[in-house]
């Protein structure tokens, strides 16, 4: 059997990436790597490391993207709420492709861009995603 581990995102200013993943999504900040700035976040069983990018990225567009990943999160209306309050994007839902309401929570899941753009699904459906 194999599990999956580690994704690295790169990232225009880590500190505003880590700062989205800890406190809208809720992963733990572990630790910077050797020489900063690159730093490791978790949930407990997956590791995100965060690598600066200097670079000129083009914008993601969602149901385009080449890679999104996604989050099962204990209170869904909550979560959404702390997205809306950071002020990140939240296109559709991500079943049916409705456009969904910033005045109303979204029941199943929803899709939301991170700080660079890339792509999230988030649900509170611990069945969505088949182990």
């Amino acid at each position: 059997m194999v599990s999956v581990r580690h994704i690295a995102l790169r990232c225009e200013d880590v500190e505003t990436t880590r700062r989205f993943y800890e406190d809208v999504i809720g992963m733990q900040f572990i630790d910077y790597r050797r020489g900063g700035p690159a730093l490791d976040m978790s949930d407990g069983y997956l590791n995100l490391t965060l690598l600066p990018h200097d670079g000129q990225r083009l914008p993601v567009i969602e149901g385009e993207e080449y890679v999104h990943f996604g989050f099962i999160v204990d209170d869904l209306q909550d979560t959404w709420h702390r997205v809306r309050a950071w002020g990140a994007e939240a296109p559709k839902t991500v079943k049916g492709r409705n456009e969904i309401s910033s005045d109303e929570p979204p029941t199943v899941a929803f899709k939301a861009y991170d700080p660079d753009g890339n792509v999230l699904d988030i649900t509170s459906d611990q069945n969505e995603w088949r182990m």
